[in-house]
């Protein structure tokens, strides 16, 4: 009796002790980096862990890569951008060829360079993206088309909830395979080679990429591929998906800012796309969003 009242003591102490660290810390980071502390974005406070599970979780941040920071002055994000570029040039990704990717474009006066659409996953489903040149902004745009009906949706959402990734050398990271495959396929197909001879020509161009659900997770591995293999600077580089999901790991998500820091997730609040994939199983890794999510209720 005298050894479990003693525990329970040593315990309240730890705790007490723990609770007193957490509070000394005054920054997101400096609180997510103290082992046993979350940071609680609601009273921007850092509180001991064992009072998480009474916070309302969408407050509870528990690692550093979490921490809201403000978004780059350089790029900051407009709805105009949203709506009149990143939508319409997206919008234009469904197009089955030129003449109709064009009948898009002729809205932003941008002209048509090419569009490579090829079968991307085991069952030979085909993939989709276009180049556009935008001289009035100055702009190479890359823009990949969402997943095309219910067969290739459930192909890539059975990958995303069993949680096959893997590595490449275009990106850091583990990216999942239905993405980093069919990205690898599309960029070998002729979007490589096309975005270096555009960029040769148009040297003080931008590169723009956009895309939607599965165009958004590819339009992110080609923004990071872009600047990577030094093709262009990262301040060259501007990137806005709409209903991405999340693309690949926690490592993955930090080279993504750092390759790209003008990127933007537009998210509706009630897609579920966005969410995926959820974790099914005990012991599955996360998956994780890189920045900046512009959220629409």
């Amino acid at each position: 009796m005298v050894v479990r009242f003693g525990v329970i003591v040593l315990a309240i102490f730890v705790l007490n002790v723990n609770a007193l660290f957490c509070e000394l810390q005054s920054s997101c980071k400096g609180c997510t980096s103290t082992p046993g502390c979350f940071y609680n974005a609601a009273e921007s406070t850092c509180e001991n862990l064992v009072r998480a599970p009474f916070t309302n979780k969408i407050n509870v941040i528990n690692i550093p890569y979490d921490c809201p920071i403000p978004q780059p002055e350089a790029f900051p994000y407009t709805d105009a951008f949203g709506r009149d570029r990143a939508f319409l040039f997206s919008a234009a990704s469904n197009g089955e060829n030129k003449t109709q990717v064009e009948a898009c474009l002729k809205k932003v006066n941008a002209q048509f360079y090419s569009q490579y659409t090829i079968p991307c996953d085991w069952l030979n489903q085909n993939c989709s993206g276009y180049i556009a040149i935008n001289p009035n902004e100055k702009s190479i745009v890359l823009t990949f088309r969402g997943s095309k009906g219910s067969t290739q949706f459930y192909t890539e959402a059975l990958n995303l909830l069993t949680y096959g990734s893997r590595r490449s050398s275009l990106v850091d990271g583990d990216v999942f395979t239905y993405f980093i495959d069919a990205f690898e396929k599309l960029w070998a197909a002729g979007i490589k080679t096309d975005l270096e001879t555009l960029k040769a020509q148009n040297p003080d161009y931008e590169l723009w990429t956009f895309g939607h659900s599965l165009g958004g997770s590819l339009a992110s591995l080609a923004s990071v591929a872009a600047v990577k293999s030094e093709m262009f600077k990262k301040e060259k580089v501007k990137s806005v998906t709409m209903g991405q999901p999340r693309t690949g790991s926690l490592e993955y998500a930090i080279s993504h800012d750092f390759y790209v820091p003008y990127s933007y997730r537009i998210v509706h609040a009630k897609d579920l796309i966005t969410k995926l994939p959820f974790k099914v199983l005990p012991g599955q890794p996360n998956a994780y969003h890189h920045r900046f999510e512009v959220s629409f209720v």
